[in-house]
């Protein structure tokens, strides 16, 4: 089982999971009853099915197999299990994260850092970050996943990245923190994030402020 790395928070566990199986290897681990679930049986392409068979494998390798996952009618996904209440999923091309906690959202994301984000950096980073980053291609991956991380940590449709979300500067070579800020319509919230690199991939998590 790809097991890739496992890190610990206060009250949480992250997962990382290597997307290296077919549906076909990981299908064996998985009840009839499990596989019925319907939020499964909508997926026909390959890649889908793979997804939603890692995470759960994945979470089970953390938590064991005592869980179910509900969604909201946002796609916000609910974790029901006896300890861990609040989960976060994302996914690359190579990899399964999850981040589980005990009483706080929470919110992940990985993502390849060879991607070509140049195209698409006017839409999710302001002037003064475009400036800060500067095509920094680690940069660039961090700022990103740090947006659809707080993105999946708020209650709210609509997010405009590049307008509402603002990720204050820091130097990725001597820190392994940051902090975001997010603007709503009559609230600003300011957020710690981490995050590690590994593998041409950054990953960035944050937890609701207590």
């Amino acid at each position: 089982m790809p097991l890739f790395k496992t890190i610990s928070i206060q009250n949480g566990l992250i997962g990382i999971w290597e997307l290296v199986e077919t549906s076909v290897d990981l299908l064996p681990g998985f009840s009839p009853e499990e596989l019925a679930d319907r939020s499964f049986q909508q997926y026909t392409h390959e890649k889908r099915k793979v997804e939603w068979l890692a995470t759960r494998a994945l979470i089970n390798q953390l938590i064991g197999s005592e869980f179910t996952i509900s969604y909201l009618g946002t796609g916000q996904p609910i974790l029901n299990h006896r300890r861990y209440k609040h989960l976060s999923i994302s996914h690359s091309r190579y990899f399964v994260a999850v981040i589980l906690h005990e009483h706080l959202n929470v919110g992940i994301d990985i993502e390849d850092m060879t991607r070509n984000y140049n195209p698409i950096e006017k839409r999710y980073l302001s002037a003064d970050e475009l400036i800060q980053v500067a095509q920094n291609p680690l940069l660039q991956c961090l700022y990103w996943c740090a947006k659809e991380s707080v993105f999946k940590l708020v209650p709210e449709e609509g997010v405009e990245f590049r307008q509402q979300i603002h990720v204050s500067p820091f130097n990725p070579e001597l820190e392994n923190h940051f902090s975001v800020r997010f603007t709503a319509e009559r609230k600003e919230s300011i957020y710690q994030l981490h995050f590690r690199s590994f593998a041409d991939h950054c990953i960035v998590w944050v937890t609701d402020n207590l």
